[in-house]
């Protein structure tokens, strides 16, 4: 299975020939690695930038000001652009043999662990969060204890961040490293 933006779509191809995988994406696969969840942050992450910028615009507009309204207008356009950057910068990639977070639009990082490498993980969401419908994960090379704070333990982590299905991303890594641990590697 591929999610593309929290929409199901099966690919049982290598993606190194899938059509709706970008080149850029291509380019960081391994010869025959499937991609089993490609996903962005959800819009939710960024929902007091947004609604402030919808705010913004009613406000102005219940001003008689010209003015006050291509004022209003343009700071909210300024605002949902750096909503769309943020979110366009990151995308999360979980495969058959990795999990991977690629930031960057005009230059690229890439952040990864292997899956055999994974040992702890941990989904959550706080409450805000269940409200607008997203959470995270963290994956780790060491057992996470819950409410651990990481920076402290030095325990590094892998964390994806503003998933509106992160549950079922986290129930593919699940599977796919009890797939892996049945003697598949």
């Amino acid at each position: 299975m591929s999610q593309t933006d929290g929409k199901r779509t099966t690919n049982a191809q290598n993606t190194a020939t899938t059509p709706d995988a970008s080149a850029a994406i291509r380019s960081i696969l391994l010869d025959g690695e499937e991609i089993l969840v490609d996903s962005r942050p959800a819009w939710s992450a960024w929902s007091f930038h947004l609604i402030a910028a919808g705010l913004l615009v009613v406000g102005s507009l219940l001003t008689s000001e010209p003015a006050a309204i291509g004022g209003g207008i343009v700071v909210a356009g300024v605002i949902a652009a750096y909503v769309w950057f943020q979110r366009e910068k990151v995308r999360y990639l979980v495969t058959d043999r990795r999990i991977v977070v690629v930031t960057g639009i005009s230059s690229r990082q890439t952040n990864e662990t292997w899956m055999e490498d994974v040992r702890g993980m941990q989904t959550g969401a706080s409450f805000v969060e269940r409200i607008l419908g997203h959470g995270h994960i963290t994956v780790s090379d060491s057992i996470l204890s819950r409410g651990s704070l990481m920076a402290l333990s030095g325990i590094q982590g892998l964390t994806l961040g503003g998933i509106s299905n992160y549950e079922e991303i986290a129930n593919v890594v699940r599977n796919r490293q009890a797939e892996r641990k049945a003697g598949t590697y």
